[in-house]
C-alpha cells in the first residue's frame, strides 16, 4: 500500500478543476463588486446607464451567494476524496486531515492580518472540524443534517429580533460603525489601523448576526460535497452519472426560476418580505435558500454535461489550471484588489457596476494566463505547495 500523498496531475478530474475555476471567478466578481471596492460601505445613487443596470442584475441573480456555495461544496467534496483515498489504502485519514485543517486556519489568519479580511479559509478550517462526526454516517444522515442546517437557521434569522440580539451579545458598536472604521483605515494606508480593522470586521462577518445562518450554511454545503464524493459523482468527469446530472439540470433550472421571482422583486425594491408579516418572511427565507442550491446544482450540471462534448470541453478546460491552484488564485485576488483600492496602493474610488464586472473579468483572465504558465513547470501553485508540505510533513516535489 502506498503512502497518502497529494493527488498527482494525472489523477486530477478536469471537470472539478473547471468548476473550481468558475467558483473562483464568481468569488472574485462578488468580492470586487461589493467589498474590495467599498460599495458595501457607501450609499450609491440609482444606476442610469443600461450597462450598470445589467451588471447589477447579473450580480444579484447569477453570482452573489452562488460562487461561495459552489466553493464550499467543492471543499466538502475534497474531504470526501481524501477520505476515500485513505480507505482504499487502509490508512487513517484523521491525522492528515487535522494537519490540513490547522494549516488552513493558520494560512487564513495570515491572510486576514497581512492582506485582506475577506478570507473564508479560516472559517472553512473551523467548520471543517464539524465534518468529522459525519465520517461514518450514512449519506441519508448527511442529507438530513444538510437540510436541517440550511432551513432551520434561515428561519431563525428571518425573525426580525434575532439579528440585533445576536450582534449585541458579541459586539459593542453597531455594524455600520465597524464598516465605517474599516473603510477609513483601509483608505488611510495605516498598516496597524488596517490590521485592527481587518480582525474586527472578519470576526463581525463570521460571528456577528449573519453567523446565525452563515456557519450552519457552510457546514451544510460541506455535507453535500461529502455526499457527492462518497457516491463518486465526478468519477470519469461525471460520465458515469449523466442521467443524474440531466435531472439536476432540469430541477435546478425550475428552482432557479422560482427563486428569481422574489429576489428580482426585492432587488427592484417593489417587494419587502418584512412588510408582509412573519409567515411570509419565513416562507421566503426557505425559498431563497433552496433556490440558491438549485441554481448551483444547475451550474454544476451544465459544466458536467458540457464537458462530455469535445468542442465545449476544449473551451472549458482553458480555466482548469486556475482550479488546480485555487488557494494561490484566491490569495492573489486579494493582493491585486487591495493594491487597487487600499491606501497602500492606488486608492481607486468605487467603480460603477459594469466597470467592476469588467475589471473582475480582466483580473481573472490575467490569473488564467499566470496559472497556465506556472503549471507548465510546476505541479502545484506556491500556496498549495506550502499547504501540502505542512500537511504531509515533508517538502513536496514541485517540478
Amino acid at each position: 500500500m502506498g503512502e497518502l500523498a497529494p493527488i498527482s496531475p494525472r489523477e486530477r478530474v478536469a471537470t472539478l478543476d473547471v468548476l473550481r475555476g468558475f467558483a473562483l471567478l464568481g468569488v472574485l466578481l462578488a468580492n470586487l463588486y461589493s467589498l474590495f471596492s467599498f460599495r458595501f460601505a457607501i450609499h450609491e445613487p440609482p444606476d442610469d446607464r443600461i450597462a450598470d443596470v445589467a451588471a447589477r442584475w447579473f450580480m444579484a441573480l447569477a453570482v452573489r451567494g452562488r460562487a461561495q456555495t459552489l466553493l464550499t461544496f467543492l471543499f466538502g467534496f475534497g474531504f470526501a476524496v481524501q477520505l476515500l483515498r485513505a480507505q482504499d489504502r487502509g490508512q487513517r485519514v484523521l491525522p492528515i486531515y487535522l494537519r490540513r485543517i490547522f494549516a488552513l486556519f493558520a494560512i487564513g489568519w495570515l491572510h486576514v492580518l497581512l492582506l485582506s479580511w475577506l478570507d473564508v479559509t479560516w472559517g472553512y478550517a473551523v467548520i471543517g472540524l464539524f465534518l468529522l462526526p459525519f465520517v461514518r454516517s450514512s449519506d441519508r444522515t448527511r442529507l438530513i443534517a444538510a437540510a436541517a442546517l440550511t432551513i432551520i437557521p434561515a428561519l431563525v434569522y428571518a425573525i426580525p429580533e434575532v439579528a440585533p440580539a445576536v450582534h449585541a451579545l458579541l459586539f459593542d458598536q453597531p455594524r455600520a460603525a465597524y464598516v465605517d472604521q474599516f473603510a477609513a483605515a483601509a483608505r488611510s494606508g495605516d498598516r496597524i489601523a488596517i490590521l485592527r480593522a481587518h480582525v474586527a470586521i472578519a470576526l463581525l462577518w463570521t460571528f456577528g448576526s449573519t453567523g446565525v445562518w452563515y456557519l450552519p450554511w457552510m457546514l451544510a454545503r460541506f455535507l453535500l460535497g461529502l455526499v457527492a464524493g462518497a457516491r463518486r459523482w465526478f468519477d470519469h468527469d461525471g460520465a458515469d452519472h449523466l442521467a443524474l446530472f440531466r435531472k439536476l439540470l432540469v430541477a435546478g433550472a425550475l428552482g432557479t426560476v422560482i427563486g428569481w421571482v422574489p429576489e428580482a422583486l426585492g432587488a427592484a425594491h417593489v417587494f419587502d418580505p418584512a412588510g408582509h408579516g412573519l409567515p411570509v418572511a419565513l416562507a421566503l427565507a426557505i425559498v431563497s435558500r433552496l433556490a440558491l442550491l438549485a441554481q448551483v446544482a444547475m451550474y454544476v450540471a451544465i459544466v458536467v454535461l458540457a464537458m462530455q462534448r469535445p468542442g465545449w470541453r476544449r473551451v472549458l478546460v482553458v480555466i482548469a489550471p486556475v482550479g488546480r491552484m485555487p488557494l494561490t488564485t484566491y490569495l492573489m485576488q486579494s493582493l491585486i484588489c487591495t493594491s487597487l483600492f487600499y491606501g497602500w496602493g492606488l486608492v481607486w474610488s468605487t467603480p460603477p457596476p459594469a466597470a467592476c464586472v469588467g475589471l473582475g473579468l480582466a483580473i481573472f483572465a490575467v490569473q488564467t494566463v499566470i496559472a497556465h504558465a506556472w503549471l507548465r513547470w510546476f505541479r502545484f501553485g506556491p500556496a498549495e505547495w506550502v499547504w501540502r508540505s505542512i500537511v504531509y510533513w515533508r517538502p513536496q516535489p514541485m517540478r
